[in-house]
């Protein structure tokens, strides 16, 4: 990879981390995600269209971290998951320290946080709108300040070790 070329992926991966503060920042605006993270959430009761729209907040939140990976595989691992667990692979591929080629980008502890992600965008897709669970809505809600803090410092990680591989100044 030249130094150009990782130029452009850095942009790339940015690009989504701003996508997925916008996303955050939907759910405040909402007063779904507090200063307060012990703060219980309170979805109004029997509102199927809030539970579709926090749905597709949360399926887009991981649609973003994915798009990242894919970035990654394809564009410096020369290696995309194809089989039909190609989504938990490739979440598992990022965790993969991989001599020669590049170090790891997340941190299995944020891979941990992001496959609950990961299979709630599995059944989001899946499902009518009006069987989503607030239970795991809410829990989702709660956890995704972390999760992005989390991505955000591995991925900061990321960026710097492959500088310094790369030589980018």
């Amino acid at each position: 990879m030249t130094g150009e070329q990782f130029l452009v992926l850095e942009g790339r991966i940015r690009q989504e981390l701003e996508n997925m503060a916008r996303l955050k920042a939907e759910l405040a605006a909402k007063g779904l995600i507090t200063k307060n993270q012990n703060a219980k959430i309170a979805f109004p009761a029997g509102d199927s269209f809030f539970l579709r729209a926090t749905g597709s907040i949360l399926h887009d939140f991981y649609v973003a971290a994915e798009n990242i990976f894919k970035t990654i595989a394809r564009e410096i691992d020369h290696s995309l998951p194809a089989d039909p667990e190609w989504h938990r692979q490739l979440l598992v591929q990022m965790t993969l320290d991989l001599p020669e080629l590049r170090p790891y980008v997340i941190q299995k502890e944020t891979a941990a946080l992001l496959d609950e992600y990961r299979g709630f965008r599995h059944v989001f897709r899946n499902v009518y709108g009006f069987n989503l669970a607030a239970e795991r809505l809410e829990r989702l809600v709660q956890k995704l300040p972390e999760t992005l803090i989390s991505l955000r410092q591995d991925l900061q990680v990321f960026l710097e070790r492959m500088r310094e591989v790369i030589a980018v100044k």
